[in-house]
């Protein structure tokens, strides 16, 4: 199994702190994605910290980096255009799927001023959100992390998974994470490969997540075709979600919706929370790809 915990020394890196405020009393998730419309009131409660690190762009502060309300924002007016509105749609399938849970959105798409489109980041971005939540998964009680960022630019030699040197770090903070009881968890992708799946979700030490399809209540649902079926793929869940903003569709959904579940039933560390997602794994496929590692995450 690839996915166990190593020991190695926590890594610490980009690290901008505020005042200390109370500990979160029930688990919390880390959503890395686009913004947030954090005036909804279904988030009431829900959203207990909020930051902004871009690589293109500013926060609503006016710089690069921003921790705290409202940081991680749009205007109702941007929230919902141009993409942006995905980080919402991840954070209402999070509380769909486990409503007690906390969440800490870090947003990492800059927008462009001129014409209110969204700037590109990388994984520069997703490592920083990683540093942030090493140092403050005590505080916010962190159990779990969301990113649905990935892409399919595979290697055609050798291992298709690009990983190189200069991914030392996202791999070591992934692996700081693990030991520490917080599993991060990628998209496998919407590629409709069978051979292969997005960077970063292919590292080992990532949590990779693929989509099933739509199913009632009592049946079990077949995969999707048309997301990424890879033997990488450690569970799959549901991929399809309706929200009161519209319908999500992808491996983006299913990874917060897992990220959601494995929250609701943390067991204390990161390993023992795999097995027993493992354990409560059932059977379906396609015409493709079988697995025994669908996760019923609304059962």
């Amino acid at each position: 199994m690839k996915k166990i915990a190593v020991g190695i020394a926590v890594v610490l890196g980009f690290t901008l702190l505020q005042p200390v405020q109370a500990q979160a009393a029930n688990e919390s998730i880390v959503i890395i994605d686009t913004a947030i419309d954090s005036t909804r009131p279904e988030f009431k409660g829900k959203i207990i910290q909020e930051v902004c690190l871009v690589e293109s762009g500013v926060c609503p502060n006016g710089t690069m980096f921003q921790e705290g309300s409202g940081a991680a924002s749009l205007p109702v007016a941007q929230a919902y255009k141009n993409g942006f509105e995905h980080g919402t749609l991840m954070s209402l399938i999070a509380l769909q799927v486990n409503p007690n849970v906390n969440i800490v959105f870090i947003r990492v798409a800059g927008m462009n001023p001129r014409t209110q489109k969204m700037y590109s980041f990388s994984d520069v971005s997703v490592t920083r959100a990683l540093d942030w939540t090493i140092s403050n998964k005590s505080k916010y009680n962190i159990v779990s992390v969301s990113a649905s960022a990935g892409h399919s630019s595979y290697n055609t030699i050798g291992n298709y998974c690009p990983i190189r040197a200069s991914h030392s770090k996202l791999i070591a903070n992934m692996e700081s994470l693990m030991n520490v009881g917080v599993a991060t968890m990628f998209a496998a992708g919407n590629g409709r490969d069978r051979s292969r799946i997005n960077f970063p979700a292919c590292i080992p030490q990532a949590i990779a997540v693929g989509g099933s399809n739509p199913h009632k209540a009592g049946e079990l649902p077949t995969l999707s075709i048309f997301f990424n079926t890879a033997p990488e793929v450690d569970f799959y869940a549901l991929g399809t979600f309706m929200t009161p903003v519209k319908n999500s569709v992808g491996t983006s959904a299913s990874t917060v919706a897992l990220s959601a579940y494995w929250a609701k039933n943390y067991k204390g560390n990161y390993q023992a929370t795999f097995d027993y997602l493992k354990s409560v794994g059932k059977t379906t496929n396609n015409q493709f790809t079988s697995t025994n590692s669908f996760v019923d995450v609304l059962g």
